[in-house]
Formats: C-alpha cells, structure tokens, sequence
C-alpha cells in the first residue's frame, strides 16, 4: 500500500514515529526491569513461571496475575517496536 505524503508532513510524521519507538523502548525496559525482580523473587525463569501458571500449578497471587500480566504486555510492546522499526526502515 503506498500512500502519499507531502514533503512538509513527512518529518513531523518521522518525528512522531521516532518518540514512539523511544517510549516504547522505555516501556520495555522497565516491563524487563519487573520482570526480572519477579524471576530473583521466585527463583523462576519467566518461562519456567510460564509454564506452570498457564497449567494452574500456582496459587492465586497477585504477584503472579502482575507477573504473567508483564510478560504478555512485554510481547505486546515488543510486537509495537519491532512494527515501529520497520516502519522508519522502510520510509
């Protein structure tokens, strides 16, 4: 799909896509952050944790639900990104 931008917008759209990557990579390094205080908390990988919580081998916790909450919101961020990337790399 090709769509045509005047040449005044293109830098003020690039702008905008490049303060999106940079939030996002903020994002994703404090989701990490987390992440990793709940894996030396629990002494489990976030696969390992994964694992069992998907096959319900965890009690209910909040810690758990904020966790696996992480995790999925990481992919999500991660997914943005990666599609913001190719964005600018394709322009």
């Amino acid at each position: 799909m090709n769509v045509d931008i005047s040449e005044d917008v293109a830098p003020v759209i690039k702008d905008s896509i490049y303060r999106e990557i940079i939030l996002l990579e903020s994002k994703i390094n404090l989701a990490r952050s987390e992440i990793k205080q709940f894996e030396e908390k629990y002494h489990l990988t976030s696969s390992e944790f994964q694992k069992k919580f998907d096959n319900g081998e965890l009690e209910d916790s909040q810690d758990y639900f904020e966790w696996w909450g992480l995790i999925k919101g990481l992919k999500t961020l991660e997914k943005s990104l990666k599609k913001a990337k190719a964005v600018i790399t394709y322009w």
